[in-house]
């Protein structure tokens, strides 16, 4: 029986199966087993491609990408968080992370383009504020 969840100020209906595989992948993650967390994260989004958990999949599976050195494939999960649910309240912080993967690809012009994005995007956000800190940086 699908069950209600609440995860980052949202609702929605999750199986108890897809619940448990989200925890064990988070746990992993908490652990600090950043390839079995990618690899968990991974697993769940082909297995429940429409689950009410894939953004925060998306953000947890690019911050675990990022630990284990993939920026490219951590800007695209990223990125598929930003792109696919543009209000979701973890959208500023990926596109905060975004731009950390930029700037570990020394693509600056293009990490000052999100920063800039970011800001516009989400202007009362935390993220942004670190974003116009990083800003005042790059420069």
């Amino acid at each position: 029986e699908p069950a209600t969840v609440s995860l980052d100020g949202r609702e929605f209906q999750a199986l108890p199966a897809e619940k448990r595989e989200y925890e064990v992948a988070l746990e992993a993650l908490r652990a600090s087993d950043f390839p079995r967390a990618e690899a968990a994260f991974e697993g769940f989004l082909r297995k429940y491609p429409d689950s009410g958990f894939s953004p925060s999949v998306l953000y947890w599976l690019g911050n675990a990408q990022y630990a284990n050195g993939k920026y490219r494939d951590a800007i695209g999960s990223h990125r598929r968080l930003v792109n696919g649910y543009p209000t979701h309240p973890r959208a500023p912080e990926a596109m905060l992370a975004v731009a950390n993967s930029q700037i570990e690809l020394k693509d600056i012009k293009s990490a000052r383009r999100t920063l800039e994005d970011l800001v516009k995007a989400h202007p009362k956000t935390e993220a942004a504020a670190v974003a116009r800190d990083r800003l005042t940086r790059l420069r």
